[in-house]
């Protein structure tokens, strides 16, 4: 039977990630991140030096070619696992790039979709609650200020810009980043990490999930 999907949407550095595996942990869900997905083919791009920019000409030869695998919480392309590469700064400056071509995002979401065939999950990403589960009635959006997400990235060591990567997702053609319809808006720029958590699960709570 197909099993139950939270959506937490939300940009870069909103805390999307760290709710979503806590929410997770709580009510024994399997965490997802389409960004994870998302960077795989990043670092696939970069692994196959396709032409750059990309063109989707190219790149729509090109994905059918791929294998893409979620096992265990580990991510692979092609038999390769690729999740000790995902934070790679080249990665974090390519994924905008890759995500806006609709062959790519096609791809993904065919793959988050399958998952959700068999797994109660929670999962997060840019578009989970508008494009790839709009029909889940669990939504949310986190969001925080810039100053706070620039921060946020700062503390963990990375150096993309959350500026630029808002600009590239929200304008973005294909599922461009935006509130879905009926979700639950939460400002962590004054909450910490466990008071997220519950303002999520108090809301499921009251949706019956």
């Amino acid at each position: 039977m197909p099993g139950t999907v939270i959506a937490i949407d939300g940009p870069a550095a909103s805390g999307k990630s760290t709710v979503s595996k806590g929410v997770a942990a709580a009510l024994g869900y399997t965490f997802v991140s389409s960004g994870h997905f998302y960077r795989t083919i990043a670092w696939g791009v970069l692994r196959d030096a396709l032409p750059l920019p990309l063109q989707a000409k190219e790149v729509d030869a090109w994905v059918p070619t791929l294998s893409l695998e979620l096992k265990n919480s580990r991510i692979f392309l092609d038999g390769q696992e690729a999740t000790g590469h995902l934070s790679a700064p080249e990665v974090a400056a390519m994924v905008s790039q890759a995500a806006a071509i609709p062959s790519i995002r096609n791809l993904v979401n065919s793959k988050l979709r399958t998952l959700a065939n068999s797994l109660d999950l929670v999962m997060e990403g840019r578009d989970i609650g508008s494009v790839v589960f709009p029909d889940t009635p669990y939504k949310f959006y986190l969001d925080a200020s810039p100053e706070e997400r620039a921060r946020r990235r700062a503390r963990e060591g990375l150096v993309d810009s959350v500026s630029e990567r808002d600009r590239l997702d929200s304008t973005r053609a294909t599922a461009p980043l935006k509130i879905p319809e009926g979700a639950t808006v939460i400002d962590t720029t004054e909450l910490n990490l466990q008071q997220v958590i519950e303002a999520v699960l108090s809301r499921l709570k009251k949706e019956g999930a």
